[in-house]
């Protein structure tokens, strides 16, 4: 994310700084769960004595993984914040602020649709798209390939 310093020096002129619909550039690495990011930002500053108050909120949509299916969906993003800082500070980086707001809002399994079924252990087929019966199949017996070692273990 890029700097965005904002400080008091700002409001020398006007008490009141307001940006709209800024793209906000939100670096990608293929292991982050993130798969694309189309984010804009807006917000207001306010400069009240020593305090400044930034209210705003960020938009767009950003591509995950599904967690339990793989494959790539699209989620729409609408995220409000709000800070504050002081004039001991003199200066705020706000496009650390905008980052970590979009972090703390990307969700830890992120899933197509709340009840997606996944993949079948056995076959590898997507179960919202087809339904298989190898679990049904195997009945009690049913053990995934990974642990059928363990099926043969005497303790």
């Amino acid at each position: 994310m890029e700097k965005l310093i904002v400080s008091f020096d700002d409001f020398k002129k006007d008490k009141k700084i307001s940006v709209q619909n800024k793209k906000m550039f939100f670096p990608l690495d293929e292991k982050d769960i993130v798969k694309s990011a189309d984010l804009y930002y807006s917000f207001t500053a306010q400069k009240y004595d020593d305090i400044i108050n930034v209210t705003g909120e960020i938009k767009g949509k950003m591509g995950f993984e599904c967690s339990r299916c793989l494959i790539l969906f699209e989620q729409n993003v609408n995220i409000s914040f709000n800070c504050s800082w002081t004039k001991e500070e003199f200066e705020f980086d706000l496009g650390e602020e905008l980052r970590q707001n979009v972090i703390l809002n990307i969700p830890a399994k992120p899933l197509c649709k709340n009840d997606c079924k996944g993949l079948c252990q056995v076959c590898g087929n997507n179960k919202n798209k087809k339904d298989c019966f190898c679990e049904q199949n195997a009945g009690n017996e049913f053990v995934a390939e990974k642990w059928s070692k363990l099926k043969n273990l005497k303790i």
